[in-house]
């Protein structure tokens, strides 16, 4: 069974921002691979992003929290690893992640899942 994919307010926010050859390519890979295999074909990250999963798809990264027990990605932004740090998908998600926004995004998210078996 595939996992359903969720997206946060930031993390759809980001897709939107993609150019749209970019969009479709990424929603493909995200059907076709993440979706179907999300531990083997993601890497999980570290301090202070730890319990995060980054899926890389070309230049762009997809940074995610998995739960296995609803099958369910929850994807909390999409960016270009960079070097300049305001630019960096990582370093974006850490302060978020200090300020408690992300917990907080990915709560939303979660709030409007639904598992089907209600």
């Amino acid at each position: 069974m595939a996992y359903k994919i969720q997206f946060t307010a930031g993390g759809l926010k980001d897709a939107k921002r993609l150019p749209k050859a970019v969009r479709n390519a990424l929603a493909k890979e995200l059907r076709n691979k993440l979706a179907k295999a999300p531990s083997t074909c993601s890497e999980q990250l570290r301090e202070p992003l730890a319990g995060w999963r980054s899926f890389h798809c070309g230049k762009h990264r997809v940074i995610f929290k998995l739960y296995e027990e609803v099958k369910l990605i929850a994807i909390a932004g999409i960016g270009k690893h960079s070097s300049q740090p305001t630019q960096d998908i990582y370093r974006r998600l850490e302060l978020l992640a200090k300020r408690g926004r992300l917990a907080e995004d990915i709560l939303a998210a979660l709030r409007g899942f639904s598992t089907g078996s209600e």
